[in-house]
């Protein structure tokens, strides 16, 4: 009698529960948290299939293209750290282009392999499948967007003579968030997303004011305004990872009120941001039931209020007392987030 070996299957969820369960969230009916859940409710019903584990060779497949894309990186770092005194403007821009050029060509033949050519392996992708594929293209199409950028930049800052400096920088810089945007619509991964942020954040005070510093309180409201509204596309599911997407858009809002307090003559006005972002933060958590809200809240008010209080009553705090407004800020905005969570909680189990 011979014994088959045989490899133990793994459950996987239905491809028709993710839809199932994402429109359930999106219109109100299942609060957010009660999403993995609701898979396996949903699984389940739909009967559940099951696949078996994903070969061995497909991993090893995806780290030879993590790891060939280093050497690429490391090939390029090395070349440039020896030889880049000795190359023109011309040919440092040359050799970044050919590093995009070659980086883009990869990522699109990763999406192509397997999936019986691009335009199917896109719309693959695009469906939420074939995962590997879709991290090592994002992966790549963001070193692409990177080392293009660069290239822009030399391009730019050779042919123009002032401000070269500052203008190079910002070009560079919206090439690499148009290069990233146009890579993640391709393959969405987190690190392309981050990208963009990135981009974003960079080109945002270059291009207020090219010739100078940037004005704080401008660019931090222009920074909150980007923060808004990339949560906003975050709820609307908009960006593939939205629990990425909100964490990202948090930080830019916190960040972007928190600029306006480095104005001198005004500093009331990123005080005033930051308070709002935390009420508008405690709203979101109650509707939504994402923690990155509830946290946001937190740390906007605990960045508010001591720094309020040292600016108002100047040096007479000391050390010790701004320490101290913080550690109670801290503790009260902490027990108000876990009076909502407790009563987020309560109200789903009614």
């Amino acid at each position: 009698m011979s014994i088959q070996h045989t490899h133990r299957a793994r459950a996987a969820r239905d491809s028709r529960s993710g839809a199932v369960v994402t429109a359930l969230v999106d219109r109100g009916l299942l609060p957010d948290t009660r999403r993995e859940e609701a898979f396996e409710v949903v699984d389940d019903v739909l009967g559940g299939q099951t696949v078996a584990p994903a070969p061995i060779r497909r991993r090893f497949a995806e780290l030879a293209g993590y790891v060939g894309a280093a050497f690429v990186v490391s090939a390029a770092g090395v070349f440039f750290a020896t030889q880049w005194a000795g190359l023109s403007e011309m040919q440092r821009t040359a050799v970044l282009g050919g590093i995009a050029l070659l980086l883009t060509v990869a990522g699109l033949a990763v999406l192509a392999v397997g999936g019986g050519g691009l335009a199917p392996g896109l719309a693959a992708v695009r469906a939420g499948g074939r995962p590997v594929q879709r991290r090592l293209a994002g992966l790549l199409f963001v070193g692409a967007a990177a080392t293009a950028g660069g290239a822009v930049g030399f391009q730019v800052e050779e042919v123009v003579t002032y401000p070269s400096s500052s203008l190079a920088v910002l070009w560079g810089f919206l090439t690499f968030t148009v290069l990233a945007a146009t890579g993640y619509l391709l393959a969405a991964t987190v690190p392309g997303q981050a990208a963009i942020a990135l981009g974003l954040f960079v080109s945002v005070p270059l291009a207020l004011d090219v010739n100078g510093d940037p004005d704080p309180i401008g660019f931090g409201l222009v920074v909150l305004g980007i923060g808004v509204g990339w949560l906003a596309l975050a709820e609307r599911r908009v960006w593939r990872e939205v629990g990425s997407a909100r964490v990202i858009g948090c930080v830019l809002a916190v960040v972007g009120a928190q600029i306006p307090v480095m104005e001198l003559d005004s500093p009331w006005v990123g005080y005033l941001a930051l308070f709002v972002v935390a009420a508008a933060a405690f709203v979101m958590y109650v509707a939504r039931e994402a923690w990155p809200y509830l946290a946001t809240g937190v740390v906007a008010v605990t960045l508010a209020v001591p720094q309020a209080l040292l600016d108002w009553a100047g040096q007479s705090l000391g050390p010790a007392g701004v320490l101290l407004a913080a550690g109670v800020t801290l503790l009260v905005a902490s027990l108000l987030g876990l009076r909502l969570r407790r009563e987020v909680i309560e109200d789903q189990e009614v």
